[in-house]
């Protein structure tokens, strides 16, 4: 476990003491943001630790230590930063965000002005943490699982249990959930070169668990290892699959069309930077995750947010890169589309099994 970090003198009982906007308030300003060309998605990095060995990643490589990574007076500051453009869907992910001690309190922090989002591999899960984590305000989490053979997806992810672990926490999610209309779990996949049909047993199984399942493509840019990347016809087994379970498989039909299309040529336009962006686990802002070392936007701790949104803008005209098409990329993208947007508003309007959610 990550112990709290230290940080700048703000105190972060003063902000919690203040009551969060009501949900419908959150969902106008989100809506005007995106009517506005603001940005609406943020993936922030709450830590880059990870205690797994992905094949598909490096981050379990990293170290951090406590007083390297953001602490909750970061989070406080950036979260104010970003109520300046309205109310963001803010994805919380690394790493594994579940090695922070702390990480429902930070959930506690974003969700009063925003949607906090979690991605984990299920690591780190209990009742007491997944009850904590929607009291605090989490609007969902995606679990990670690749392949439905448990051994498989245990070693692609390179521990032991890995498959269970997952399956575990999904179980718990569920349960501790207080508001079923407002309150989303999903198994997530990443497509690989050797998982392509396990696609169909994956969203079976989150059928069976009455859970949304959400896929995404590996990219290159991970690892450098182009050998990894999803074999032709992907597109069409995904789309079938679409057509076949609606109400399970949430994935924006608009972005699953172009599935072979990036990985054959890549997809150009990308919006990093225009409507989406990256915060890293030292305030660092980016376009995407991929460019927060080589491509700073400068730093939520010290920076105005006028100034990022300008040195955003400015990366985002000048980016050319068709490397990725990930659902933080793909999913935000096709909203910008009369088809994506239209896609996209059963899983904005209602929850797996019928219940409202949006």
């Amino acid at each position: 476990m990550i112990e709290l970090p230290i940080g700048p003198p703000v105190s972060v009982d003063d902000y919690l003491a203040v009551d969060p906007r009501r949900r419908w308030g959150k969902k106008l300003r989100l809506l005007k943001a995106y009517a506005t060309g603001r940005p609406v998605w943020v993936t922030w990095q709450v830590t880059y630790n990870c205690k797994y060995g992905c094949t598909f990643c490096t981050y379990w490589q990293n170290d951090f230590k406590p007083h390297e990574e953001n602490s909750l007076e970061d989070f406080v500051i950036g979260a104010g930063k970003l109520s300046e453009m309205g109310s963001l869907i803010v994805s919380l992910a690394g790493g594994e965000p579940m090695l922070r001690r702390d990480i429902h309190r930070i959930v506690d922090i974003l969700a009063r002005d925003h949607f906090p989002y979690l991605t984990t591999s299920g690591s780190g899960m209990t009742p007491k943490r997944a009850r904590e984590l929607w009291d605090a305000g989490l609007w969902g989490c995606s679990v990670s699982i690749d392949y439905a053979d448990a051994e498989k997806h245990s070693l692609h992810r390179g521990v032991r249990f890995a498959y269970e672990r997952a399956i575990k926490a999904i179980e718990q999610l569920l349960e501790a959930r207080t508001d079923r209309s407002n309150q989303r779990v999903q198994i997530i996949s990443v497509l690989t070169d050797d998982n392509l049909d396990q696609m169909p047993r994956l969203c079976l199984l989150a059928q069976d668990m009455g859970v949304y399942w959400q896929v995404q493509p590996y990219s290159v840019m991970k690892t450098g290892d182009e050998g990894r990347r999803h074999l032709a016809g992907a597109t069409q087994v995904l789309l079938d699959l679409k057509e076949r379970y609606p109400g399970t498989f949430h994935t924006n039909r608009s972005y699953l069309a172009k599935f072979d299309a990036a990985v054959n040529d890549g997809i150009e336009g990308c919006i990093a930077g225009k409507a989406m962006f990256n915060i890293d686990n030292q305030m660092v802002v980016s376009k995407c995750v991929e460019f927060n070392k080589s491509e700073p936007c400068g730093n939520l701790r010290t920076d105005s947010m006028e100034d990022v949104l300008d040195r955003l803008h400015a990366a985002h005209a000048a980016n050319t890169c068709t490397a990725c098409w990930y659902s933080c990329r793909g999913e935000v993208e096709v909203l910008y589309t009369p088809r994506g947007f239209l896609d996209s508003l059963p899983s904005l309007m209602w929850q797996s099994g019928g219940d409202q959610a949006w």
